[in-house]
């Protein structure tokens, strides 16, 4: 199985909510999108073969917080006859969205190049 499909697998077991089939290849993508941006940001000298099952297991929860980054609504519940939908507002979504994505940089600790901060002088 290449690591690609052993993402996608793990966000598919990870993942609590039942997944249409129809929505499955959407998944894929955004698990494709999340191994990517850890390859990308793996320090230099860190192999994804000496860290493959914390790598499997993060870029999962990342292409869930990216799947479920796609499917922000602000509807929040739908009722037909016997059928009730409730889904989270969009605020809820993001901050899910968000809550997983800190979580897979967390489980790459150590691993991942720092982004977002600079140290430097200043000359005067």
């Amino acid at each position: 199985m290449d690591l690609t499909q052993e993402i996608f697998e793990k966000a598919k077991l990870v993942y609590k909510e039942e997944l249409p089939a129809a929505e499955e290849g959407s998944l894929l993508e955004m698990c494709k999108a999340a191994q990517g941006e850890l390859l990308q940001r793996l320090k230099d000298g860190v192999s994804v073969d000496t860290i493959h099952d914390e790598f499997v297991r993060a870029a999962g929860v990342l292409g869930i917080a990216l799947f479920i980054g796609l499917e922000c609504t602000t509807i929040d519940s739908f009722s037909a006859g016997n059928l009730s939908l409730k889904k989270r507002s969009e605020e809820q979504t993001r901050s899910a969205s968000e809550s997983l994505r800190c979580q897979a940089e967390r489980m790459l600790t150590g691993y991942l190049k720092d982004v977002g901060f600079y140290f430097g002088a200043v000359k005067y």
